[in-house]
């Protein structure tokens, strides 16, 4: 196990123990002696007699030494750990995956405090006797933690629910196995063990459904629990390589790359969700794994039965979860979506990772449907808090989202706020709009890599890559050295933007369309970004002469044939309202399906605003080549400033909206002096603010001016400390 998740730190001393203990026996019998000594020690906890225990479930006994003592110690490590005896043992009894495999399977392990979490949500919607299953347990710490929440310590009632209640399935024996391990700590009655581990199942339960359990239960169970594996259902090159041993990262070429067992392989993944998505009406695209658990989850649950499932955040708004948010909206009377970051170190994965506890109740007869429950949780050293909870009407989501995907608002206010957004902007989708945009992605940067290189030839252009484009920014950075992930770049300061790319293209190397795209103006966006970031949307006009990386799409207007459109959807883009509201929709990247559904404010080329904003968006441009210094960085602010004001006049918005909005960007101003007695500078707030004839506010800018402050500065040119969060200092 990794030690970099904060289960695994609670838990090394123990799994250590374990390791001692299992490897005084030979490689082969590792797996058994491991669960072998886990056995023991939960014989402890149960009270139950050992060997009963191993003869009623057909296990031969290993020669481990003095098993008691080995019993002892592990006890008294789990005992100290501070986490339950029966959650300790399941994450000890788990199955160790490479990071490849455990890619490939989606299979994150759920961390005790998550399954407190839901355990503590679900146990008080259950009554005496209820049926509860978990489709694709593990090691079953979702099992343990439900049967803690609603036996307690109660012994005897522990053994009535484990005996009546507790079904799992797996597509691993391993799985179960320890499943039973941890369960087994809540009763010393070996027989209520053996009926309830008579009731599981190894098998796919995606593939077996519901039939698999039709004489198990009558209707339905009345609750389904899980946290499904979270992985599409795809085969890439990258991770084929990786499940052979090969240790390469992206853009890394494929010199040791078997084509045959690569087809065969990803031939069968296909076949997998070709079958999937005959029997799952959710599915779309590639398929999701979760996506179809949840729609088990619902076959699975009798009417008025409650759902509780871990799942990623894509569920609220990737287009490939449309279906499914429609089929939950329609089937489950109560809908709870709890949006949850890893930043406690749940999963050993990106700590900006955003996950989801979906909770629901399926509708039984003509029950009155309530509003969605979107709520905001943070985890601890022990345990997971709620800090937020917004109600979200059913029939206004779908009036504002046509795909039923819910933005990320933290409180009733900006829960309005978004209404408010959506109702005074324009859709600019439609066909015959001036507006409707065409997104294209010019070149890949892994499978054209052969075409680059990284000296220009006679008649190659420059590869644009995503750290080049800021807002309002085309070069803001340079290329020095490295390759991959070694690559060194250099941030230009405001005002000395530059095009110093990496690599170069012939474009006789591109399609025709390619080639003749980059002979036009158009806007160009870093797609990789994140609801964290100082800034999230960073868009900037790119000139002709040069091609796009995929992860810089270009946006052009076929239905208007004037440049200046392109101008004014930068202008737009990169203003904090828009950018406040791509914040709502996204997490680390953003796509042209972002960008769509959300409203631009009803502004044309030909209006004066309009006309302002294109004319304010080419004096940006002007003056990032204009040299640097403090002068530039003022005029820029000046211009950028009043751009502010009129998008948030266009949208109807007002000094209280733009604090809202602005208090979503705590990173902006880094390496700004903060005023006499403040922590943080407010300078940008202050600037724009001032423009609304705010008093206050010009107070507060003439003082931060004197204190040699500049508004709109990003904090990597004003110098800012690198000392911040993960993933929040970058430019993309």
């Amino acid at each position: 196990m990794k030690a970099t998740t904060r289960e695994t730190q609670i838990l090394r001393e123990g799994m250590r123990a374990l390791s001692r203990a299992v490897s005084q026996v030979g490689l082969r019998d590792r797996q058994e002696a491991r669960f072998q000594v886990l056995e023991v020690v939960a014989s402890r906890f149960g009270g139950f007699p050992l060997e009963r225990y191993w003869k009623a479930f057909g296990i031969a006994p290993l020669s481990l030494g003095n098993v008691d003592a080995i019993g002892r110690e592990i006890a008294a490590i789990v005992e100290g750990s501070g986490i339950n005896p029966a959650l300790a043992l399941s994450a000890m009894a788990r199955e160790s995956l490479e990071e490849h495999a455990q890619r490939r399977s989606g299979a994150y392990h759920t961390d005790f405090r998550l399954a407190l979490h839901l355990a503590g949500r679900l146990a008080p919607k259950l009554k005496p006797g209820a049926s509860v299953i978990d489709p694709a347990c593990g090691a079953g710490i979702l099992l343990a933690a439900l049967t803690l929440a609603v036996c307690g310590v109660d012994r005897r009632l522990a053994r009535e629910w484990l005996a009546k209640s507790v079904f799992a399935s797996d597509l691993s024996e391993n799985a179960l196995r320890g499943t039973l391990i941890s369960l087994s700590c809540f009763t010393d009655d070996v027989s209520a063990l053996q009926e309830m581990r008579g009731r599981w199942k190894i098998q796919d339960s995606l593939l077996s459904g519901r039939r698999a359990w039709s004489s198990s239960v009558d209707g339905g169970f009345d609750a389904v629990i899980g946290n499904p594996p979270w992985e599409k259902i795809k085969l890439s090159r990258h991770e084929f390589l990786q499940s052979k041993g090969v240790e390469r990262h992206y853009g890394s070429d494929y010199s040791e790359f078997d084509a045959g067992a690569y087809a065969q392989q990803r031939m069968r993944a296909g076949n997998y969700g070709v079958e999937l998505s005959a029997r799952y009406g959710s599915l779309s695209g590639e398929p999701d794994l979760y996506v179809a658990f949840a729609e088990l989850a619902l076959e699975l649950t009798k009417p008025g039965g409650e759902i509780a499932l871990y799942v990623p955040a894509g569920l609220i708004r990737s287009q490939s979860t449309t279906m499914l948010r429609d089929t939950l909206t329609k089937r489950c009377s109560r809908l709870g979506m709890e949006v949850i970051e890893n930043r406690a170190r749940f999963f050993d994965i990106d700590t900006r990772f955003k996950f989801l506890l979906l909770t629901a109740r399926r509708s039984v007869g003509t029950e009155k449907f309530e509003p969605i429950i979107l709520s905001h949780a943070r985890g601890s050293d022990s345990g997971v808090e709620v800090v937020g909870q917004v109600k979200i009407g059913r029939r206004s989501l779908a009036n504002l989202r046509k795909d039923l995907s819910i933005p990320e608002v933290r409180s009733e206010a900006e829960w309005l706020l978004f209404q408010k957004l959506c109702n005074a902007g324009l859709d600019w989708s439609e066909e015959a709009s001036p507006w409707r945009p065409e997104f294209v992605r010019e070149v890949d940067m892994t499978r054209d890599r052969p075409s680059f290189s990284p000296k220009k030839g006679a008649d190659a252009v420059a590869v644009v890559e995503g750290r080049m484009v800021h807002q309002h920014r085309f070069g803001a950075k340079s290329y020095r050295s490295g390759t991959g992930r070694s690559a060194e770049w250099e941030a230009n300061p405001l005002g000395a933007s530059a095009l110093r790319p990496q690599f170069w293209i012939s474009p006789e190397r591109v399609s025709a369309k390619v080639r003749h795209r980059s002979g036009n103006l158009r806007a160009g966006f870093c797609d990789i970004t994140g609801q964290t970031n100082e800034r999230s949307c960073l868009a900037a006009v790119v000139p002709p002469g040069v091609i796009c990386g995929n992860k810089v799409p270009t946006v052009t207007f076929p239905n208007d044939e004037s440049d200046e459109r392109v101008w004014l959807w930068v202008s737009l883009v990169n203003s904090f309202v828009f950018d406040w509201m791509v914040r709502r929709i996204i997490t680390t990247t953003i796509n042209y399906f972002h960008l769509l559904s959300l409203p631009l404010p009803p502004l044309s080329p030909e209006s004066l605003p309009g006309r302002q904003l294109v004319e304010n968006a080419r004096m940006l441009a002007e003056l990032d080549r204009s040299g640097a210094g403090a002068l530039t960085m003022w005029k820029m602010a000046e211009v950028r400033a009043k751009s502010e004001l009129i998008v948030l006049k266009a949208y109807g918005l007002g000094p209280s909206d733009l604090q809202l909005i602005l208090s979503d960007f705590p990173l902006i101003d880094r390496g700004q002096p903060a005023l006499p007695g403040e922590v943080a500078s407010t300078v940008t707030q202050d600037c724009i603010l001032a423009g609304m004839k705010d008093q206050e506010a010009e107070r507060r800018f003439g003082a931060a001016r004197k204190a040699g402050a500049i508004p709109f500065v990003p904090a990597q040119i004003a110098g800012a400390s690198a000392n911040v969060e993960e993933g929040q200092a970058d430019y993309g």
